[in-house]
């Protein structure tokens, strides 16, 4: 009998190449998992002490104020302790609730886009889709940040509560989790977001001009602005410091976006104020001592204050000469106790440490005393801006810009739509030259800075025919420029709102009898978010401006045009 062959040993399997913690190819993932660089990784344990709490103190607030009278009547050492003992079962079911939930809570990144699972006995699944993705902020309210904790918040197209929060992890993983989201959408890849939508260059089309009821031109584009510049100057830049002592060229080759930069010099306290922005060329920083001033020159913020202040004064005058001094009393007077400072507090954390750099993501900004945030805000994002001057920042040239974001709604004083608290001329060219379009005229930084220093009655524009409004006709005028619409108004704080006519989705035309009678009509211009209201425009302007502006939403937002769309006229080349 033959023997068998002898078996060749065998080979022990071979091992994948080992990957970093938390990632995994989308080929190595079983099927019906997310797959990508993150997949099903649970946030940080102490997430429901943090997210938890509150639901606990307004529990306790509101059972609190409801019954506080009873409670002061009957109150006896045994029913304390009884009230105690209750209490503490609450928050331990709460704990080991929310222990459970966030055992069940995980996220994943893939490069599909970001889901988030959750849910104790009802499993569901929130995905942000890759194509959808807006932007991604960290947010590190103050409990958060110290236990060394952050938010991440990934923006989606749609309405404004399209969003997706993964809360919280730790700081630099947060860091490090927003870079991955934005490669992943392709944010992070200049050369892909060149791809997707270059810019024009400047005077390279547009060439036809059309006169406008408001006295401008209409181009194609807002490009020819920039090419009528003379040399040395750009558009939306300044040409000379704060106190005008010193030239600054404002050319995109002397501000590259992709340039990156030594994070700022000066301790550790500096690094600590300006924590998470340290790349990218430096666009704006607000001082202390600038955000103070500011605050104590600006008219509408003082009267806000004053008016609160009696309001509560007042409410509670009437209280104790109606009820006479009592606990019961002062509780439901909290709220509007607790208002004011809270009102004084958000105008300060929209200031307080305010770095804007710009980076190949966009204009990436950090505000906050107790509770930090950065965001991100991409130029294609933004459908209307709008610049802020009150009466005593005239003097020293500062000024506020806010802008609508398209699928945000963030419209808080620390939210991701104020992109300047108050700036100087030269950081507001700066900032407008890297997120705007420019405006189509030979200095748009001169233009919007005579719109916000001249008397209404000395722009060339459209006003009120009516006689008996007096203040409107004083007061608010509206301008077309070959590249945006714009609206001056207010008496102690002159605003202007700057729509981009590239961003006009609809235009909406209101005639009533009173109207018919004065001769006017009001029309109203619609971005996505937000919709400006032109009211009582004499009526043959109304008219050609409705024809003009129907005509810009009809062929300059077509999306087989989308390479021609004008760009901010400091955006870096390929950007």
């Amino acid at each position: 009998m033959s023997s068998p062959a002898p078996q060749p040993p065998q080979q022990p399997p071979q091992q994948p190449p080992e990957q970093p913690s938390g990632q995994r190819s989308a080929q190595s993932s079983p099927a019906g998992q997310d797959t990508g660089v993150i997949s099903h990784r649970r946030t940080h344990p102490i997430t429901p002490l943090v997210s938890g709490w509150k639901i606990v103190v307004g529990v306790v607030a509101v059972l609190t104020a409801q019954n506080i009278a009873t409670l002061l009547e009957d109150f006896t050492i045994r029913r304390a302790l009884i009230g105690a003992g209750v209490l503490i079962v609450v928050v331990v079911l709460t704990i080991i609730l929310s222990g459970l939930s966030w055992w069940k809570t995980t996220y994943a990144v893939s490069e599909e886009g970001v889901a988030l699972h959750s849910g104790l006995i009802s499993r569901s699944r929130t995905f942000a889709p890759r194509a959808k993705i807006e932007s991604v902020s960290v947010e590190r309210p103050l409990l958060a940040r110290l236990l060394g904790l952050a938010k991440v918040r990934v923006e989606i197209v749609g309405g404004g509560e399209s969003y997706l929060d993964i809360e919280y992890i730790k700081s630099q993983d947060a860091e490090q989790l927003r870079r991955i989201i934005l490669e992943v959408t392709g944010a992070g890849r200049p050369g892909q977001a060149a791809a997707a939508a270059p810019g024009i260059a400047a005077g390279e089309a547009g060439a036809d001009r059309e006169p406008t009821a408001a006295g401008a031109a209409h181009p194609g584009t807002a490009a020819q602005g920039a090419a009528a510049a003379p040399h040395g100057s750009v558009v939306l830049s300044g040409s000379v410091d704060q106190t005008g002592s010193a030239d600054r060229t404002g050319s995109a080759e002397a501000l590259p976006a992709t340039a990156g930069t030594a994070p700022p010099s000066g301790g550790a306290l500096r690094e600590a104020l300006y924590d998470g922005v340290t790349d990218g060329e430096l666009i704006a920083e607000i001082p202390t001592r600038r955000l103070v001033h500011s605050l104590l020159r600006d008219m509408d913020f003082l009267l806000g204050i004053l008016m609160s202040v009696i309001g509560v004064g007042l409410a509670i005058f009437f209280a104790l000469w109606t009820e006479g001094f009592s606990l019961a009393v002062i509780v439901p007077l909290l709220p509007a106790l607790i208002a004011l400072p809270r009102y004084v507090l958000g105008r300060i954390e929209a200031g307080w440490g305010f770095v804007s750099r710009i980076t190949p993501r966009g204009l990436r900004m950090r505000r906050g005393l107790l509770n930090t945030r950065t965001d991100n805000v991409a130029s294609g994002r933004i459908q209307r801006f709008r610049l802020r001057r009150p009466l005593l920042w005239r003097a020293p040239g500062w000024t506020a810009a806010t802008v609508t974001l398209a699928g945000t709604d963030d419209e808080g004083e620390n939210g991701a739509e104020n992109a300047l608290p108050v700036g100087t001329r030269e950081e507001l060219g700066l900032t407008l030259g890297h997120l705007a379009a420019p405006l189509g005229t030979d200095d748009d930084l001169a233009t919007i800075e005579h719109l916000l220093t001249a008397r209404a009655r000395d722009i060339e524009g459209i006003r009120s025919p009516v006689a008996w409004q007096w203040i409107a006709r004083r007061t608010r005028v509206t301008v077309l420029l070959p590249g945006a619409i714009i609206q001056r108004r207010g008496i102690l704080a002159r605003t202007l709102e700057i729509i981009p006519r590239e961003r006009i989705q609809e235009i909406h035309v209101s005639d009533d009898p009173l109207g018919r009678r004065l001769d006017v009509l009001d029309l109203e211009v619609r971005v996505a978010a937000h919709t400006a209201h032109l009211t009582d425009l004499p009526r043959e302007d109304a008219r050609a401006l409705h024809a003009v502006l129907t005509r810009d939403a009809a062929r300059l937002r077509r999306f087989r045009d989308r390479p021609h769309w004008p760009k901010p006229a400091l955006a870096a080349e390929g950007a």
